[in-house]
Order: C-alpha cells, then structure tokens, then sequence
C-alpha cells in the first residue's frame, strides 16, 4: 500500500479514536458542544498527525532520491576500483621495463591482466614469467587454448581449391566408372601427396579444395609447406599411381598462402 493512502487512513483512524473518546461525556452532557469538540479535533489531530509523518508525497520522494544516490555511490565506487587496479597494473607494466629480468613480477603481471580481461596482454607477460621458470596453470591452459585457435585458423586458411573437367577427347574414353584422384605434392618436399582425394568420374566436372584434413599422415600436411603442385588422374585400376591412358593434368607450382583457384583439363 502506498504511504498516501497509509496517511489517511491512520489520519481517520486516529481521528475517529480521539473524538469517541473526548465526546463521549459530552455527548450526555450538550450535543452543541460535541459538534465544536468535533470541528476542532479533527483538523488538529490531522495536522498533528501530519507533522509526525510528514508529507507522503515528499517522503516517498526523498526515499527515491535516497535510492537513486546510493546506486550512483555504488556505480562510482566500482568505477574507483577498477581505475585503481588498471592504474596499479599499468604502474607495474612500467616498471618491468625498468627490471625485465623480475620474473615474479611478470607472473604477477600476467595474474593482473587476466583479471581485468586482457587476454593477449596475460599470455604475452606470462611468456616472459614461463621464459624464467615461473608456472601458472591457469595461464598456461589460457596459453595454450589461443595458440591452438591460432593453429586452426592458419590450417584453415591453408588450402587450394579449383576445379576438374575432361577434354572431349578424354570425355570418349572415360568411364564413369572410373575413378579420379586430385592431390597436391610439395614443391622440394616428401614423393608422398600431402593432401589427396578421390572421387568417381561421374561426378566429373569437380569442384574440389585440398586442405589439411585430407593429408594422408598427420606429420605431413598441406600447412606445412608453402608451395604445392596440384595433379588431377584418372584411374580405371583405381590405383592412384597409375593412369589411365596418362589421362592427367598438372598445375604449375602454386603457392598455399594466396588461396588461388585453379583450373584443371584432363586430355
């Protein structure tokens, strides 16, 4: 209930209260005198009542200024804090260039921007602390965890895409039957293709990407080289080194990195 309504009703109770209790003798004694005994009492004891609570309006007024104020002292206060402990933190950044080689600091460093949710600034001073002994297992899990993000988006961006048609001279001796293999080679690397897939001739023409997910050994991957020779073959045996009529096609060296598309022609 609202403190309005709470004032009027405590205003009439408390009237009401008083007048039957003051007019009571009255009532026996004059009847005039009861109706000026009521005309007076009432406006007092509403007046009285009013000085000790006071007005609803303005109390309930003054209350949600309190609560607003409180919530601003709050805001402000966390404000402080975190500005505190940012000016703490950028203080000892400061000073390790001063005394690189304290590797406690370094931890505490690391400790502190992990704390304010500066990430790549804990993983860089916790480096430095893990460079000279210092472990954190938290940190290093954080370390790891971005180093292996990092990892897969590079092997993600480590591919070569393009596409596989026949000439129409293969495309009279082709079978669907057969099968085609699409693999890349390292230039100056291993004999073995570092990314190989295969499909069936029907599904000729192909749009195909090589990447590291289809490496034939987990050491050896598409990733870890920088340029690659892509070769399209058609294979009627379905072994992969021997080709049909040396129905083939090569790309000329390639390089990973720039994700070119390319275009292969079986003849």
């Amino acid at each position: 209930m609202e403190i309005t309504a709470i004032f009027w009703i405590a205003t009439t109770v408390m009237a009401v209260v008083a007048v039957g209790i003051v007019t009571r003798p009255l009532l026996m004694a004059n009847r005039k005198n009861t109706l000026i005994a009521l005309a007076v009492l009432v406006p007092v004891l509403a007046a009285s009542l009013y000085l000790y609570l006071g007005s609803p309006s303005t109390t309930s007024h003054e209350a949600g200024s309190r609560a607003s104020s409180t919530t601003a002292m709050r805001s402000t206060a966390t404000d402080k804090k975190v500005g505190s402990v940012a000016s703490m933190v950028d203080g000892l950044a400061q000073r390790l260039q001063e005394t690189p080689e304290d590797a406690g600091s370094w931890l505490l460093l690391a400790r502190s921007y992990k704390h304010l949710n500066q990430i790549p600034q804990a993983i860089d001073a916790y480096e430095k602390a893990a460079a000279m002994g210092q472990f954190d297992e938290e940190l290093a899990a954080l370390a790891n965890n971005v180093t292996a993000s990092t990892d897969r988006r590079a092997a993600t961006s480590s591919q070569v895409a393009g596409s596989v048609r026949l000439s129409a001279a293969a495309a009279a001796i082709v079978e669907p039957t057969d099968t085609v293999f699409i693999f890349a080679k390292a230039v100056g690397g291993p004999p073995m293709p570092v990314a190989v897939l295969r499909r069936a001739a029907s599904e000729l023409p192909i749009d195909f990407v090589l990447d590291d997910n289809l490496s034939m050994t987990p050491d050896i991957k598409l990733s870890d080289f920088s340029e690659v020779v892509v070769t399209a073959r058609v294979s009627r045996s379905g072994d992969a080194t021997v080709a049909l009529r040396n129905l083939e096609a090569h790309s000329d060296s390639i390089s990973v990195a720039e994700n070119l598309r390319i275009e292969l022609i079986i003849e």
